[in-house]
């Protein structure tokens, strides 16, 4: 992993886990944006083309982070094998999360 926030997200997302607040994987996701709750995406840093391309066409979102942790990383982080995309909507969560991201200059 590399330095700057990517371990502060990890720890971040980990504690949006424990408090319910986290949808893990596409298909959490998924179910997040259709319910209307515009979350923050993250997606890993090495996810694979098409993956990518597939979750940043997907609308609402508040915001998307991509190439600041890897599926590696990600996963290992949250206690799941693999993992490309994790998603948040939680105000007090995102409201971190971003101001993680504002320091490292890494929001799209």
């Amino acid at each position: 992993m590399t330095d700057g926030i990517g371990p502060r997200l990890l720890g971040l997302l980990g504690l949006a886990r424990r408090a319910g607040k986290l949808a893990v994987g596409t298909s959490a996701v998924e179910r997040m944006i259709h319910e209307g709750r515009r979350p923050l995406l993250i997606i890993a840093s090495d996810a694979g083309e098409g993956p990518r391309a597939r979750l940043l066409r997907l609308t609402p979102v508040r915001a998307v982070l991509a190439d600041v942790v890897s599926r590696d990383d990600l996963a290992m982080a949250l206690g799941r094998k693999e993992l490309t995309v994790v998603a948040v909507s939680d105000p007090d969560f995102v409201q971190g999360i971003e101001r993680l991201a504002g320091e490292a200059g890494g929001r799209r």
